[in-house]
């Protein structure tokens, strides 16, 4: 199951599972209201029974004098709960039955400890259709998004011959006729061409290859003379203080570099700079470039701030850097450039 999914998963589980369990809440209250209410109103008419048998072992029974008492009541005190009856030919008394609240408040107990059990029971049945109906809600959009899915990889698998034909071709024609300008742009919008089907074939992976020892240094550095070469007529400066070694998957990460890379150059003022720089644990990429109007949302799916794009670059660069458990900063100034810090303290060294 994808990410995204997996998201959508939980969040719809909570909020069935939350409503309902709020629901069943007020439900087992109200229950335990009504069946302590039930209780007493069947102890007083239990009391009531025994006020003409007067056998009922369970009861204490006593007098009252008839001015401080009232009749058809359940009166609960500290340590009892008293009622009071007539007493036939009697002018001056009542007779009292009372029952130790001790008892009653264990009974009470009782009440509500087999309202916990139901209720308990209760919880599990209402996790289960929960999680059904949240499979059963989801299961239209995971069809429409595996369509979306296969439509995207056929369209990818069909750029393959096409795309092949055209970089045999050119290789053929500079063997040919030599290198020259028309046939360098041709080759970078190729290269352009080849970095978009990249970006979309990382969307579409969701399970990432096997860890290895990567210098990330190293890796920036061939990742910026890639990119020298689609854009000529930017300045890229590379800039180490330090070697950085980590275990991470190099694939993912020549996806981040060059994404990041790639916007930096592509978004970049004329006769604009790129640079990275190498410190400690962090990579940073800045750029002399335009700037980022809207940090929050830059990284959302399809939001462009230029008409160029398909506004998945940098989606794409979220979703891999917490994919590799790399933190990332973006600072921005409008009109004067943008800088993406990569932070890889949390990926692991390679051991000695």
């Amino acid at each position: 199951m994808k990410r995204y999914e997996k998201e959508s998963l939980v969040k719809n589980f909570l909020v069935f599972f939350s409503l309902l369990t709020g629901l069943l809440i007020l439900l087992f209250l109200e229950l335990n209201h009504t069946q302590k209410r039930e209780y007493k109103q069947s102890l007083y008419k239990t009391m009531q029974v025994c006020s003409y048998t007067l056998d009922c072992k369970q009861y204490n029974f006593d007098f009252a004098n008839k001015d401080m008492t009232k009749l058809n009541k359940l009166y609960e005190n500290n340590e009892t709960l008293d009622s009071y009856f007539t007493i036939p030919n009697s002018k001056k008394f009542h007779l009292k039955i009372t029952y130790p609240k001790i008892i009653y408040l264990q009974d009470v107990r009782n009440i509500q400890q087999e309202l916990w059990f139901k209720f308990i029971f209760a919880e599990i049945l209402l996790f289960i259709l929960s999680l059904f109906f949240t499979f059963y809600s989801l299961s239209p959009i995971r069809k429409a998004l595996s369509l979306n899915d296969e439509f995207i990889k056929d369209i990818l698998h069909d750029f393959n011959t096409p795309i092949t034909s055209m970089v045999l071709n050119i290789k053929m024609f500079e063997e040919e006729k030599g290198k020259n300008p028309f046939i360098s742009r041709i080759t970078t919008s190729i290269d352009n061409i080849l970095l978009l089907q990249n970006n979309l074939k990382c969307f579409l992976q969701h399970s990432p290859s096997q860890n290895a020892s990567v210098n990330l240094a190293k890796l920036s550095k061939n990742r910026l003379e890639f990119m020298q070469s689609i854009y000529p007529k930017t300045t890229f400066i590379y800039e180490k203080n330090n070697d950085l070694i980590r275990i991470s998957n190099e694939e993912i990460l020549t996806r981040i570099f060059d994404n990041i890379l790639s916007n930096a150059a592509k978004y970049n003022r004329i006769n604009g700079e790129v640079k990275i720089t190498i410190n400690r644990t962090k990579i940073s990429i800045s750029d002399t470039g335009k700037g980022i109007k809207n940090i929050s949302k830059v990284m959302q799916r399809y939001y462009k701030e230029q008409d160029r794009g398909l506004g998945l670059g940098l989606h794409i660069v979220q979703k891999l850097v917490n994919e590799l458990n790399i933190e990332m900063e973006v600072i921005s100034k409008i009109d004067v450039g943008t800088t993406f810090i990569l932070d890889f303290k949390h990926l692991g060294k390679e051991s000695v």
